[in-house]
């Protein structure tokens, strides 16, 4: 009932409603109450309609109730004694909390307006007639929409009929469309439009006017934004109206095209119908949320549990059915820890994770760590697909998911069994992910005493009464504690001899003949992978003999029988004589390091729980020394490019060299992601640029090596500790954060602790968290600029590059800081994606406006390993119904050799569209003119580095010139970049070049800009068309 109050509150006719069996009133508009003096409705509700409104003591003689039916209207006229003017009436029964109620609608036919244009009100009221019965047929808010853009658009002869709605963010999106047959669709590419596009609509809208624009080519030189949007959907004619609520312009509802005579009788009718969509709207908000309560999970948006089972009720027909079931890793220790923030934080980035990888509508979340997606006729490849994708990215990602899967084309589907199915993979997965990551060799590490070993040295101590007195087989006691046992390795002996008996475990894993070791010591020396510890082992025995200790602990690394290096920890307990002169006997363990010594496996640095350790050490010690934080570059595009297995060989040839050029200096370890940390011996001194640059001087060795060829393969960070209130904790996020201040400012040797650093460290984490969050709201705050591109031959606008940029605190953000931290989080396919959409959009419209128009996208190499890119291309294309000539894919010199085979299949696959190819930055470095011939582009850009001295040098000027005519010969034509200068611009000209980017021309420019640009260019030459 409220939703019908606010409905016709505002409307021009008169509007009642009440109980066809009691005549009690139940609603008036405002236009009545203010006719019949009633300002309030309690004022009026329950009493009798014909007192109230015919002044009458019982039921009026000519009531028409028992004619009325639902969903249609009854027309009749009639003068009221209260009101004293004639009425045209409209009758109909409505459906109001399942009870059906009396709706009139009254008609002033006296006012000058219906006396001045009989048949023109007429017509209206028969319009609104029509449209009110289409509403009132149906209950379904959306579909009442449908029936009455269908009715406008064929009433007056339309092409389009649209609804388009205004967001939080003051973008426009077609929300509701009707095409005529034959007429292209608009609704999925008329999305997002920024609100000053039409901000001379707005005007009108707000002063509650409708919008007629009679011929489109009118308004191109004054609104050229406009009529650019407008252009590619052949629009030559339009009206639009307002829909607003409370006085608040919520959208509009327009047509395309009507027929010409009666398009100024819109001008009523759209403002009346604003009304009705405006209710319409409202409702269907209404039953959104219901909606959303009842089938959403309110943290994610993700469908809940309840909704899984009602849309399993209505599944069909269906060919096959996939069920991906994932299970969040430690999402309660998150919430113990980080509190229920945190959890909600984890939650919500698993949910964006599996949306944007599996990318199925039907997304539930089952259960506080649960989530379950279901594929509807997915064939049994394109799921295995989607699975491998999501390993894939769950495996890249700082957070884990269990990941269990099932598919069926056997029917029926039982959507509960595939569950339970996917279930037993997903927890093995989470066994093998515990299994892999949180195993826990090693034993406890406590302090040994001498006196907790006297036991062992006496004759009547239990263990030997209990040696004595039972069946005991040493032998066998011995086995059974090591067989199978790959986390503990055991060994004992007759120091006199020199002569040792090791386990089983111990001699296969090390490589060992036999169990029986003449000795082992220097055997086990051997094994020992670096000079530094050798020595310290070598010590530690020697202290030990020479203080007559009975305790023997060190942890070191050693090579295995494969090669492979591993800390261990090597803990043992020598007998003496009883003067304690002779060492008898040593008997002990070889443990893998346990929980509070856990190594990288790649590295074999130890982890950051031993770097808490070593802290803590150091301020225990009163000590002070420098720290070096250091990362290794261009891991990520390794991975994506080599794949993971050569990226992790490179960073292990170069841990190892760093391990044994320099581990006497400073010990390193691993921190998080592709970042290490050395801690230099405060018995060091050499200078902090000398450390450095063994350092950097190792890393660059080691990608030369493996034939990289990297700018700056590492960043360097340097930080005093301890520092004064800092916990090691705290000292750690510091390290790591200012490694990514150097990692973004690479001409500095290194950077240091500062002020200005600090305040650079807590910009760059805002800025991180900021970029993702932007990305996963729908690319928030990016956009593309687009500098155009001139003819060489007369300066004309033939073309643009696109380019991408992002707005962080009301300031661009450099590409060079955002598109690595894009392509650490494994972002930059989304995004990538989203430029090229954006570019397809652009296009369209400035294509329309220049027939021969392009638009040139960069291609990085990250989309080169994206599959499916040509795939979402071509659809993008043909959603956007743009041909391929008008678009040109740039890509690097550096592609050729990093990713040829990729590169082939993108080439080709953009032939196949119809898109041409550029290559980008042409002579800036190791170009040849093989590259014209191997690689099929029809475009060459030329690097701006090449204009370096060319005003002053002929023969830099014959070079280029050289360059343009061999691409002339291979048939490809030139564009040179970075034309700055008057000069610069007369020489390139006359060189041969075909087309010129750079500012002498113009600079980057909105898109919008761009928009009024051609449109102005393209009025200028259709003028002098004209006049020729």
């Amino acid at each position: 009932m409220e939703l019908l109050k606010e409905f016709f509150e505002e409307f021009d006719e008169l509007v009642y409603i009440s109980d066809p069996e009691t005549h009690e009133l139940l609603y008036m508009n405002r236009g009545l109450r203010e006719l019949l003096g009633y300002p309030r409705h309690e004022q009026y509700v329950g009493k009798k309609c014909y007192a109230v409104l015919q002044g009458r003591t019982e039921p009026c003689p000519f009531c028409t109730n028992q004619q009325l039916k639902m969903g249609e209207f009854i027309s009749w006229t009639h003068k009221n004694p209260v009101l004293q003017k004639r009425y045209l009436i409209k009758d109909s029964l409505i459906q109001i909390q399942n009870k059906p109620c009396r709706i009139e609608l009254a008609i002033d036919m006296d006012s000058e307006v219906m006396c001045g244009v009989p048949y023109y009100y007429v017509r209206r009221e028969t319009v609104l007639n029509e449209c009110l019965q289409r509403i009132f047929s149906t209950t379904d808010p959306e579909q009442g929409m449908e029936l009455v853009l269908a009715y406008l658009g064929e009433t007056f002869g339309c092409d389009r009929v649209y609804i388009f709605e205004i967001d939080e963010d003051r973008w426009i999106d077609n929300t509701y469309e009707w095409c005529r047959e034959g007429v292209m669709a608009q609704q999925e590419i008329l999305q997002r439009i920024s609100l000053s596009s039409i901000d001379w609509w707005m005007k009108k809208f707000q002063k509650n006017q409708v919008l007629v624009i009679q011929d489109l080519e009118e308004i191109r030189a004054q609104y050229p934004v406009s009529y650019t949007i407008l252009k590619p959907q052949n629009v030559t004619s339009l009206a639009a109206g307002p829909i607003s609520i409370e006085g608040r312009v919520i959208g509009f509802l327009g047509v395309d095209n009507p027929r010409r005579e009666i398009i100024d009788m819109l001008t009523p009718i759209l403002n009346v119908i604003g009304y009705f969509m405006a209710a319409l709207l409202r409702q269907r908000n209404l039953l959104k949320r219901l909606n959303t309560l009842s089938f959403h999970d309110p943290l994610t948006g993700a469908y809940n549990r309840n909704a899984m089972f009602e849309h399993n009720q209505q599944l069909g027909q269906l060919e096959s059915m996939g069920v991906v079931y994932c299970d969040i890793t430690g999402l309660k220790r998150t919430n113990d820890v980080m509190g229920h923030d945190a959890g909600d934080r984890l939650i919500q980035h698993c949910c964006d994770v599996l949306r944007e990888t599996l990318q199925t509508e039907w997304l539930y979340r089952t259960g506080g760590d649960e989530f379950v997606a279901v594929f509807r006729d997915c064939g049994e490849k394109q799921f295995q697909d989607r699975v491998q994708a999501l390993r894939e990215r769950v495996s890249q990602d700082q957070c884990h998911m269990a990941v269990g899967y099932a598919w069926s084309d056997q029917q029926p589907f039982h959507l509960e069994l595939l569950i339970t199915q996917a279930d037993k993979v997903m927890y093995q997965d989470k066994r093998n992910y515990y299994a892999a990551n949180y195993r826990k060799p090693g034993i406890d590490c406590r302090n040994h005493s001498e006196e907790k070993n006297d036991c062992l040295e006496r004759r009547d101590s239990p263990f030997y009464h209990f040696v004595a007195t039972t069946y005991c087989d040493m032998e066998l006691l011995f086995q059974s504690i090591s067989e199978r046992n790959s986390v503990g390795y055991y060994y004992f002996g007759d120091m006199q001899k020199d002569l040792f008996y090791i386990s089983d475990n111990m001699r296969d894993e090390f490589g060992f003949q036999n169990n029986v070791v003449p000795g082992l010591l220097r055997e086990w020396a051997k094994r020992i992978t670096t000079t530094v510890f050798r020595k310290l082992y070598w010590q530690e025995i020697q202290d030990m003999l020479r203080e007559k200790r009975s305790v023997h602990d060190l942890r070191y690394q050693v090579r295995n029988a494969s090669g492979k290096n591993t800390w261990i920890r090597c803990y043992g307990i020598l007998k003496w004589d009883e003067e304690k002169n002779i060492p008898l006997f040593f008997a002990g363990r070889v443990t893998h390091q346990d929980d509070a010594f856990v190594v990288d496996p790649v590295t074999n640095f130890p982890r950051e729980s031993a770097v808490f350790s070593r802290l803590d050490g150091i301020r225990e010690s009163r000590q002070s020394c420098l720290i070096i934080g250091f990362s290794f570059n261009n891991i990520t595009e390794l991975n994506s490019t080599r794949g993971r297995t050569y990226s992790d060989h490179l960073v292990q040839n170069i841990a190892e060299e760093l391990m044994n050029t320099l581990s006497g200096k400073m010990s390193f370890y691993r921190l998080e992601g592709m970042r290490c940390m050395a801690v230099v011996e405060p018995t060091c001194q050499e200078s902090r640029d000398k450390l450095v640059g063994w350092i950097r001087n190792i890393v660059e060795a080691g990608y030369r090596v493996m034939g990289l060829s990297v700018h700056h393969p590492c960043s360097f960070a340097l930080m005093e500790y301890p520092q004064s209130h800092r916990s090691p904790a705290d000292f750690l996020e510091d390290m790591v954060s200012l490694i990514k201040v150097a990692k973004h400012d690479p001409k500095q040797l290194y950077v240091e602790n500062s002020e200005e650093n600090i305040r650079k460290i807590k910009r760059m984490s805002n800025m991180a968290l900021s970029l993702t969050q932007d990305v996963l709201r729908g690319m928030e705050h990016f956009r593309i600029i687009i500098q155009p591109v001139v003819s060489a031959r007369n300066g004309a606008v033939v073309g643009g590059e696109a380019l991408l940029r992002w707005t962080f605190e009301g300031k661009d953000v450099s590409p060079a800081i955002f598109i690595p931290m894009l392509e650490k989080e494994n972002l930059i396919q989304l995004v990538g994606r989203w430029v090229f959409e954006q570019t397809v959009c652009s296009c369209m419209r400035m294509a329309a406006q220049i027939p021969s128009f392009y638009l040139t996208f960069n291609v990085s190499l990250r989309q080169l390993s994206d599959e499916h890119f040509t795939d979402f291309m071509k659809s993008t294309m043909e959603k956007y119904h743009l041909d391929g000539c008008h678009l040109v894919a740039e890509v690097t010199e550096s592609f050729m050799d990093e990713q040829p085979e990729n590169l082939m299949q993108f080439v080709n696959a953009c032939k196949s569209m119809g898109i041409q190819i550029a290559l980008d930055d042409f002579g800036s470095g190791y170009s040849s003119l093989r590259m014209l011939l191997q690689y099929p582009s029809s475009i060459i850009k030329l690097d701006r580095s090449l204009l370096a001295g060319m005003t002053e040098s002929a023969d830099k000027m014959n070079f280029i010139s050289g360059i343009v005519y061999a691409c002339h010969r291979f048939g490809k034509k030139v564009c040179m970049e970075g034309v700055e200068t008057d000069v610069q611009n007369a020489l390139i000209r006359e060189s041969g070049c075909d087309m010129i980017q750079g500012y002498y021309y113009y600079r980057p420019m909105e898109v919008e800009e761009v928009y009024r640009l051609l449109a102005t260019d393209a009025g200028q030459s259709a003028e002098e068309a004209n006049d020729k």
